[in-house]
């Protein structure tokens, strides 16, 4: 009796197992995203890409200096917002097509 009890645990924990498994796989796959969230992400990225500038003055004021806030965060600042509006332009033409890789992942991070 008790083996058949023991025996029905372990089928059913086997069981079990493999869906708490799947579930476990699905928080590290990458999020799926879909064309309007590639439109969505490439028109708030040439909109914000101004923003860039005064974001990177207050991060390096932060962690170093006011000085290197207002010289190196402001050649940063320019250097991030250029790179972000490229990659708002870059998805905003492209949103519909498999390009430049074939989940439409955000470019840049942040995503927005």
């Amino acid at each position: 009796m008790n083996k058949k009890i023991i025996s029905l645990l372990v089928v059913f924990s086997f069981l079990f197992a493999g869906f708490s498994y799947g579930n476990i796989l699905e928080k590290f796959q990458e999020p799926k995203y879909t064309w309007g969230d590639k439109l969505k992400r490439g028109a708030l990225n040439i909109v914000s890409s101004p923003i860039e500038i005064a974001r990177q003055i207050q991060i390096t004021s932060s962690e170093q200096s006011l000085l290197a806030g207002w010289t190196i965060g402001l050649i940063s600042g320019f250097g991030q917002g250029f790179i972000r509006f490229g990659a708002g332009v870059i998805d905003l033409f492209t949103f519909p097509f498999n390009f430049p890789n074939s989940h439409k992942a955000p470019l840049v991070e942040p995503e927005y």
